[in-house]
């Protein structure tokens, strides 16, 4: 292939690699081949790509996504928190950290420190807070408050969502529920309203007005308290004076009216608990000291029937007289200090053996272990360990029975006081018994050692002596026993009338200003960032999807074909004219296309190609023009031959006529010469398509068109025939097998891969040679944005040089 040689000042064809003598046809230049082994990268290009193209749905998801989020947002309403601190009494801090109490006589303190988060958290306290404040109670509407002053859950509350509606008149009024679709009642009013569904409600006539409608809802008060229970939040440190309660809701005011009233429920209740446990523990001690009064009663009969019916007896020794003054016959004094001594240790023993038995039967059965059985024991009368395991006793079983009339058994506090009594009762009782009785037998022993000198002479010795003794005795002890008795229950009717509660409210509970969880901002950014990253995934997966041709990586490595060229888009001034730059950007373009498809043919031959596309509208017969004319101002005698018989526009483009043309040659309607046509181009030859026939594919394939052929590569330097579309026929594919050689157009955003790569793989059983692909329709941007030229490096011509013919993209057709 050799250009004339002619003078001219058009632009001479660069010297063309040597290695293409050697490589022959099957040459390709360096840039084009693609190394089997490259691994392809991370393709941000293409992703940055994508994301542009599909900006303004990103921007839609994003901002739909955000706008649900916002939505939700609605629904959401912030939690506010407040506080609240109760103080405990120091003698209750005290007894929890192991100190005695002073100051005045107050009654013990009614449970441990630590039981106090029990206390408020049960449901005693929570059920009077809701009845209270009403929570149980939820108008729609805040103006309808009034309407509902003395409202009263009753037995059999029936929950849900009601609506109480007046006529006109205000005559008659109708209770329903679920918005009006079951009525529940009618009625006059002024009379009670829902009576039938457990309400104790009677609003006047006058408040309710005619034509009203009010909706509320009722919700069980037991669900309320339970509620409460898992919301407030009690803190209490170990050796604390303070207990600090925390309470969350969406209502800041209605927070802390709540918080307030559960402290002031806690307070009123703990204050009765301590003054109903002084009440029950002042009339337990009263039956004790009115069973101690009777007993000393008894005690001080016997002794006197006793002294009565022995006062006229002889003795047969006069024993010294107890503390009482009071002898054995009435006498002061003794007259053998051995005799006396004798009966002294004798009445000692037996009243040890007598305490020891006692002891024992009683420890026997722990359940007869009562202040009243040790009465007539002297020995645990005076035993202080005995009597204070006895007071303790007494104190815990009035305390139990106190808390069993607030509580059932099982409740926690009850529990604890039925398990401290039965503690006393089976373990420390018995073990102070048997510490007692180990010592009395041991002092028994040594008694009956002391005695065992002198029994002889003091056999004969009358038991009167020993009676009376233990008569005095018993009068002793009882006396002991009702003052001390005595001396309690004036304490505890003291303790009662003056009784103190244990806790007070230190800090009421304040509405808080600002929210302590607020999540709609939170919900608000996730909308935001997932909706933006679905959109982003959408994008990237629709890209991925997408069956048009979009980057150039799709032509190199899906369908397999270099890429010998790209053509930008013309952009046009507001007048229609192109851009002098952007048509610049063109020139060049079919220049680089041009010298890829010169560097490919053997310099000694023509080039022949057949120029197509794999669907309509990919641009190819304008390809094929501006190439041809790119050609021919090289100076190559260049013809361009309309193949595309079905529907060629070439002869549009360049104003000439299409009859005689192509089909009407290879038909033998016209000469050769008939069908030449001349252009605005001196080395530019068109031959159109001419008259279209049903039978144009099979002209084609005919003899006529091999001897058509074999002429063109005799007259002319460049052969460019442009075919109809891959997608059309067999037009294209017959075309390819004359020229033995194909230019693939692909437009980008428009032409299908798909069918792209299925039409192609026809090629490989036909003798056609692949030149490549050229990339019609692209931005220089993105994946092409080095595709493109060097902006404000164009020559322009001198003004007194002529010019006479049409510049490479000058040429616009069908696309």
């Amino acid at each position: 292939m050799t250009a004339p040689q002619f003078p001219s000042n058009l632009p001479v064809e660069p010297p063309r690699d040597p290695t293409a003598v050697a490589y022959g046809q099957n040459y390709q230049p360096t840039w084009a081949q693609q190394s089997p082994m490259e691994e392809p990268g991370i393709a941000w290009s293409r992703y940055f790509s994508a994301l542009k193209r599909y900006k303004w749905l990103i921007l839609f998801v994003a901002l739909a996504g955000t706008g649900i989020g916002f939505g939700v947002t609605q629904f959401m309403a912030p939690a506010y928190q407040t506080q609240g601190t109760v103080w405990i009494s120091q003698d209750v801090a005290r007894q929890g950290m192991g100190s005695a109490a002073q100051g005045p006589i107050q009654g013990d303190p009614l449970v441990s420190p630590g039981a106090w988060a029990d206390l408020i958290k049960s449901s005693s306290i929570m059920d009077n807070v809701v009845r209270k404040l009403s929570l149980y109670l939820w108008p729609k509407f805040a103006r309808d408050s009034a309407v509902f002053a003395g409202f009263q859950p009753r037995q059999g509350l029936r929950a849900g969502a009601y609506t109480l509606a007046t006529d006109a008149t205000n005559s008659h009024y109708t209770l329903s529920m679920n918005e009006g679709k079951t009525i529940v009642e009618r009625g006059v009013p002024g009379d009670s309203i829902g009576r039938s569904v457990g309400f104790a409600w009677k609003p006047p006539a006058n408040v309710l007005g005619p034509s009203r409608t009010v909706p509320f809802t009722v919700v069980s008060p037991r669900d309320i308290s339970t509620g409460l229970i898992s919301r407030v939040d009690i803190t209490l440190p170990q050796n604390s004076q303070f207990i600090k309660l925390t309470l969350a809701g969406t209502n800041p005011q209605r927070t802390a009216m709540i918080l307030n009233g559960i402290m002031r429920e806690f307070v009123n209740t703990a204050g009765e608990l301590k003054r109903r446990n002084l009440t029950e523990e002042s009339k337990a001690l009263a039956d004790q000291l009115d069973t101690a009064s009777r007993a000393l009663r008894s005690a001080e009969g016997s002794l006197e029937s006793f002294r009565r019916s022995t006062i006229t007896l002889p003795s047969e020794a006069i024993m010294p007289a107890p503390a009482t003054g009071m002898g054995a016959g009435g006498g002061t004094g003794g007259t053998d200090p051995m005799i006396g001594n004798y009966f002294g240790q004798k009445a000692q023993y037996l009243t040890v053996q007598h305490d020891i038995a006692m002891l024992q039967a009683i420890v026997r059965d722990p359940n007869n272990i009562t202040p009243d059985a040790f009465i007539g024991i002297p020995s645990a009368q005076s035993s202080l360990a005995l009597q204070a395991a006895l007071q303790d006793l007494s104190k815990r079983e009035a305390a139990l029975r106190a808390a069993r009339e607030s509580y059932t058994d099982e409740h926690r506090i009850v529990q604890d006081l039925r398990l401290s009594v039965q503690t006393i009762r089976t373990q420390t009782l018995p073990q102070v018994i048997q510490s007692l009785i180990a010592d009395l037998q041991t002092r028994g022993t040594d008694l009956n050692r002391q005695m065992a000198s002198a029994s002889t002479e003091l056999k004969n010795i009358p038991p009167r002596t020993i009676e009376q003794m233990r008569l005095q005795r018993d009068v002793v002890s009882r006396s002991s026993l009702y003052s001390m008795l005595q001396q309690r229950y004036a304490e505890t009717k003291l303790a009662e009338a003056g009784a103190i509660p244990d806790v007070s409210i230190l800090d009421t509970a304040v509405a808080p200003l600002a929210p302590s969880k607020n999540t709609a901002p939170m919900i608000l950014l996730l909308a935001l960032v997932v909706s933006f990253g679905a959109s982003i995934g959408l994008a990237l997966l629709l890209d991925h999807t997408d069956p048009r041709l979009r980057y150039p990586e799709q032509v190199t490595r899906e369908l397999g074909l270099s890429i010998l060229g790209a053509v930008p888009t013309i952009k046009r001034s507001r007048a229609g004219d192109p851009d002098p730059e952007e048509a610049a950007q063109v020139i060049e373009s079919f220049r680089t296309i041009r010298m890829a498809i010169t560097n490919q043919y053997d310099a000694s031959g023509s080039a022949m190609l057949t120029v197509s596309s794999p669907g309509a509208g990919d641009g190819k017969s304008l390809v094929c023009s501006n190439l041809a004319l790119s050609f021919a101002e090289a100076g190559y005698r260049t013809v361009l031959v309309d193949g595309d018989t079905r529907r060629g526009q070439l002869h549009a483009m360049f104003g000439a006529n299409r009859r005689p043309g192509l089909l009407d040659l290879l038909g033998g309607d016209a000469p050769f010469e008939a069908v030449l046509r001349s252009t605005t181009h001196d080395r530019l030859t068109l031959i159109p398509c001419g008259t279209r026939r049903h039978r144009g594919p099979e002209l084609l394939h005919s003899q006529a068109m091999s001897q058509f052929i074999a002429e063109l590569r005799r007259r002319y330097d460049v052969v460019v025939v442009d075919s109809p579309p891959l997608g059309a026929g067999v037009d294209p594919f017959v075309l390819a097998a004359a020229t033995q050689n194909m230019l693939v157009v692909l437009r980008t955003g428009a032409t299908d891969r798909k069918m792209a790569e299925s039409k192609l793989k026809l090629l490989d059983r036909l003798p056609v040679r692949m030149l490549g692909a050229v990339l019609n329709d692209i931005r220089a941007q993105g994946e092409y944005k080095y595709y493109s030229y060097l902006y404000g490096y164009t020559t322009s011509e001198d003004d007194d040089l002529p010019r006479t013919s049409p510049q490479v993209g000058e040429l616009t057709g069908r696309t």
